[in-house]
């Protein structure tokens, strides 16, 4: 019977000989891949690539800074760690204190709580005194 050294020895080259063995396979699905490609005049983009996919680069839109630290005029946008200047003030429920438009995030409704009409309905009409 093996002992445990010989044993991890033996998984430990099977492993490289795998992983050779994968890199080699890669390498001729990728050369067959080009050589279609090639002969049907095919482009990335019509195999549902994109240039963001390809380049491995995250292209979604940048997010707008919601907090403010009226110090240092540096912002955050609310994702993330967050950064130190505001770190404090959320552990003391004051992150209000810092949002740069406080109007559109209030924590009260404008309309003292009466449910938003819909757009392009028409307002009743005002009673007028005669």
């Amino acid at each position: 019977m093996s002992d445990y050294k010989t044993l991890k020895a033996q998984i430990a080259e099977l492993e490289k000989q795998a992983e050779e063995a994968r890199k080699k396979e890669i390498k001729e699905a990728v050369q067959k891949i080009h050589d279609i490609m090639r002969e049907y005049g095919l482009e990335p983009k019509d195999l549902g690539f994109s240039a963001a996919k390809l380049s491995g680069k995250d292209q979604s839109k940048p997010v707008a800074a919601k907090y403010r630290d009226p110090a240092s005029g540096k912002t955050w946008t609310g994702r993330g760690k967050p950064p130190l200047w505001i770190a404090d003030a959320i552990k003391a429920s004051k992150q209000d204190d810092y949002l740069i438009d406080k109007a559109a995030t209030g924590s009260k409704p404008t309309n003292g709580g009466k449910p938003a009409a819909k757009s392009g309905a028409k307002a009743p009409a005002r009673k007028t005194a005669k």
